[in-house]
């Protein structure tokens, strides 16, 4: 996989806070904390014994060519690191007014992991002017890391199919009853999505962040005359149904959400894709790895 293609991982920078944790002294008290962190953003002034020596102003000033600082060093790391990612993809021309809307909020970006992802939409912006709205880069500049862990685990699950190239989290299953089925009209078959760190409550922080829709939807019955193409993080399978009567229920990530995915790349979880197969082996045969241009409405 080259450099540019590879998937960006959102982690929890454990170093960084254990660099963080040792300049601190190992400080566990509350007051201890506050006055650490005063001291650190140059704030400490009227929590010293001493009465301050320098005018407010001038403490103000200080503070903010800090701060001023660290921005600039945020914005060229950044780009450091969406240079160190291209390689000879062609390059367009970014619109004026996102970039200065992208410098403006990736400034504030000090998170290692989080800094990479802005990279990555720097880069995809240069190489695909356009492909990134100002309303995503607005969501994620409200995330937290640890909201993107959850969009990244969520991203690894997620599928496309038919002709629909928007992706979807494929949950299961529905199907009319057969002989065996003891008057039940239907049955539903699910795989549980928090067995891969994706509980419900988490997919209750992409609803309320606007990057997945809240209500799980049910597609329609799939047709038996063609087959129906599913993509599951570039592996393509082609599913043709036993029987009348199946369709697939799954969640669907808004238009930011898919933004947001296209951003981390294709990193797929081969446990949830073992398991997805022999779910939907249950009521199709699949033929995998193809390459096919058939589509099918549902």
């Amino acid at each position: 996989m080259s450099e540019s293609n590879k998937p960006v991982t959102i982690e929890h920078d454990v170093k960084a806070e254990n660099r963080q944790e040792k300049k601190s002294n190992y400080v566990k008290d509350s007051a201890s904390r506050v006055l650490f962190i005063a001291q650190s953003h140059g704030l400490d002034a009227l929590l010293q014994k001493q009465s301050p020596q320098k005018p407010a102003l001038e403490r103000a000033l200080v503070r903010e060519r800090n701060r001023r600082e660290q921005r600039q060093k945020n914005l060229e790391q950044i780009l450091k690191l969406a240079h160190s990612s291209c390689s000879d993809e062609i390059a367009g021309e970014p619109d004026q007014d996102w970039l200065y809307r992208f410098f403006d909020m990736a400034q504030e970006v000090h998170n290692p992991s989080m800094q990479r992802l802005w990279a990555q939409v720097f880069k995809r912006e240069v190489t695909n002017p356009g492909s990134t709205s100002m309303k995503a880069l607005k969501v994620l500049q409200d995330m937290a890391p640890k909201e993107a862990q959850i969009l990244q685990r969520a991203a690894s699950l997620a599928c496309s199919f038919g002709h629909d190239s928007s992706r979807k989290l494929l949950v299961g299953f529905r199907a009319q009853g057969g002989i065996f089925s003891f008057g039940k009209r239907s049955i539903t078959n699910n795989i549980n999505v928090g067995s891969y760190q994706l509980p419900y409550s988490s997919l209750l922080v992409l609803f309320e962040l606007g990057l997945m829709h809240g209500t799980e939807l049910e597609s329609g019955e799939i047709e038996l005359e063609s087959a129906l193409p599913l993509t599951y993080q570039g592996k393509n399978l082609q599913l043709q149904a036993h029987g009348k009567g199946v369709r697939l229920l799954y969640y669907r990530f808004t238009p930011t959400g898919n933004e947001l995915c296209k951003l981390l790349g294709n990193k797929p979880n081969m446990q949830y894709y073992d398991q997805l197969v022999a779910l939907l082996g249950q009521k199709f045969t699949i033929q995998t790895e193809v390459k096919s241009s058939v589509h099918h409405t549902v």
